[in-house]
């Protein structure tokens, strides 16, 4: 019969719903068919099916990840198969999500097939991936059965984080384990994901009991049980009732820790969690040597070493060694106790010549180990010491090559030692010289200063002398014109006329008051410029402000007249005649004003000189008069500028205000 297109295009329609509601309905028939013996094959032959019959990428990395859930506690070599099919689908369709989560996944397969170095790397590049928040919206793939609050990066770097903490946990690094156990829970309770808290409280339960922390495990334990009761995560009810048992155990309740082993490997067994029957049966045959119970020690141990080939382990979740080589010292220990010997001499043969070399082969390589005659394993030993021998002939050239690696580094320290030295002699020498220069530079300065500071003195001594001289000047007038009317004084008084004489005598009083006036001018400028010169005890006291900033302004005025003659500006004084005497040090204020003063004037003479040498009138024009004024009235605030230049060549100063 021909099919059309249209039939063609119905038909790859049909089987991909198929796909699709198999895969929806995966959980479900899990669960169920996890209750019957005998139809565990049927899943995973159904899911194998699905895989070679289509070629959705999408569907075929659901099928693969259904696959490794199923056979992710079942045996670790068939995960692993599976983890690195959905790794390839996840980067083929670039899915950088998947791909970290796909990482981990694998990373702990390897973990629990002593593969700690590719764990370590698988772990390493998916929180790489996980870490990057570019990735935030990467929610196109699920990447569990369980529901999943929070998003799929969010989700990926708490399974992450964990994966690191069973890898720490099987390597003995305790601290690392307990900081990425708890970070992974950290996040799992952030996005509130009930699956990824059960996960990480009962392996928290399990790392603080080896703390001997009883009290904290169980804290975990009971956390992760109430979580996962709430969620209805069934499949880890049996290793969350195991750290109980053991919380119990450490406690010496042996009853309490014999009803939880026994209640948490019913679980596992329904589930059919392999990984946590096998620590299960682990803690039971303890329990049944402690009792001496031979007949369930030996059923036990059976039981126990067929599990661990099925499931293909070289380590054990329970955060200790429960491998094929303990199966055998327990399957020995059991042949013992019921009189067996050759089976007990046997199976401890097997213990002893496997454990070791459990950490470096695969568990494939192990179960076929287990099926060699004498001379085989007499041959592998044999083996084994040339590769001990080859290993220590490499440590050997390694620390040869190590040794030259040493000498050529000493050498090449000795030879920069040298040159180091050899430079540093020429630094010192070249310190020196600048040491002098330097030297020789400061004191060039000082001289600067020094001349700079003895004309500034100059010019202040100008300006006092100046000021002096008009007094004296004063003071010498009167004095000749008292002598003058003294004389006259003494003629009227011969001539009899005591009127006129006492008119005279009254000029005579009015001109020593006048002489007294202008001898206390000198003498406060004297006092004024001993009090500008000296530190001063830097106690204020009442000061008239106008007379200060008066007498600081003339002494300025007659400095600058001094050095240059042909200066001249108008000084004009705005005082504010309420201002009364104010609490200052007159010292520290009257260099304050001096300064202000001198650098305008300095200012007015140098717009004097521009504007007489340019051709165009600057800033001011030819109307540019130079003018000083000083004030003591409050001030209304100018506009800000962009500094003295620009405001008015000068600012205030120039413009003629202090």
């Amino acid at each position: 019969m021909i099919q059309t297109k249209e039939d063609i295009v119905k038909t790859q329609y049909m089987q991909s719903t198929r796909i699709i509601i198999f895969l929806l309905l995966f959980p479900l028939l899990g669960k169920t068919q996890a209750t019957r013996s005998g139809q565990d094959g049927t899943i995973p032959d159904s899911l194998r099916q699905i895989l070679t019959s289509t070629n959705n990428d999408s569907t075929r990395y659901q099928a693969c990840r259904l696959l490794y859930t199923y056979y992710e506690e079942r045996n670790r070599d068939s995960a692993l198969h599976y983890a690195d099919q959905r790794l390839l689908l996840s980067r083929k369709n670039n899915k950088r999500i998947p791909e970290a989560f796909d990482l981990g996944v694998k990373g702990y397969q390897l973990i629990y097939l002593g593969r700690f170095g590719e764990a370590l790397d698988c772990l390493l590049k998916g929180s790489i991936l996980a870490e990057d928040p570019k990735y935030d919206n990467d929610e196109s793939w699920k990447l569990n059965n369980y529901p999943s609050p929070g998003k799929n990066r969010q989700v990926t770097l708490s399974m992450i984080n964990h994966m690191f903490g069973h890898l720490m946990m099987q390597t003995h690094n305790v601290d690392r384990q307990l900081f990425h156990l708890k970070e992974g829970r950290r996040i799992a309770l952030e996005i509130n994901n009930h699956f990824r808290i059960v996960v990480a409280d009962m392996v928290l339960g399990s790392s603080y009991l080896t703390l001997n922390q009883p009290d904290s495990a169980m804290y975990f334990a009971r956390e992760a049980e109430h979580f996962a009761f709430e969620a209805g995560i069934k499949r880890y009810y049996g290793y969350i009732w195991f750290v109980m048992g053991d919380v119990y155990l450490r406690q010496e309740d042996m009853k309490s820790a014999f009803d939880y082993y026994h209640k948490a490997l019913a679980s596992a067994l329904e589930q059919q969690n392999l990984s946590t029957s096998i620590i299960c049966y682990d803690r039971l045959i303890q329990y049944h040597l402690i009792k001496g119970n031979k007949d369930s020690i030996l059923h036990y141990a059976l039981e126990n070493l067929q599990r661990i080939k099925t499931i293909g382990a070289v380590t054990s979740t329970a955060a200790q060694e429960i491998n094929i080589g303990t199966a055998y010292e327990q399957l020995a220990a059991g042949y013992r106790l019921v009189h067996q010997l050759d089976s007990a001499l046997k199976y401890q043969g097997l213990a002893l010549t496997t454990k070791d070399s459990l950490t470096r082969i695969k568990i494939k390589n192990l179960a076929d180990f287990q099926n060699l005659s004498l001379n085989e394993q007499l041959r592998l030993q044999h083996i084994e010491q040339e590769k001990v021998l080859y290993q220590n002939k490499i440590r050997a050239y390694a620390m040869l090559a190590g040794l030259a690696v040493f000498m050529l580094i000493a050498f090449l320290l000795y030879r920069n030692n040298r040159n180091r030295l050899k430079a540093n002699r020429i630094l010192s020498q070249q310190k020196e010289e600048l040491q002098s220069t330097l030297s020789e530079l400061k004191s060039t300065q000082s001289q600067l200063i020094q001349s700079e500071k003895m004309a500034s003195l100059g010019e202040l001594t100008a300006g006092i002398a100046h000021e002096i001289q008009n007094p004296l000047n004063f003071v010498n007038n009167f004095s000749d014109v008292n002598t003058e009317l003294i004389e006259e004084m003494k003629e009227e008084l011969q001539l009899g006329n005591n009127t006129e004489a006492i008119a005279i005598a009254n000029d005579i009083a009015d001109n020593e008051q006048k002489i007294n006036h202008h001898g206390k001018r000198a003498d406060a400028i004297v006092k004024g410029m001993l009090q500008h010169s000296s530190s001063g005890s830097g106690t204020k006291e009442p000061t008239d402000i106008n007379a200060l900033a008066d007498e600081y302004l003339r002494l300025a005025y007659h400095g600058l007249r001094a050095k240059d003659k042909s200066f001249n500006a108008t000084m004009k004084t705005d005082f504010d005649p309420a201002i009364g005497l104010i609490n200052i040090i007159p010292q520290d204020i009257g260099r304050v004003i001096l300064n202000l003063i001198t650098n305008a004037f300095y200012a007015v003479a140098e717009k004097t000189k521009m504007n007489s040498q340019t051709p165009y009138p600057l800033k001011g024009g030819v109307d540019f008069e130079p003018l000083v004024s000083v004030s003591t009235k409050l001030q209304v605030p100018l506009p800000g500028g962009r500094g003295l230049v620009e405001s008015g060549a000068g600012g205030q100063m120039v413009n003629g205000h202090c």
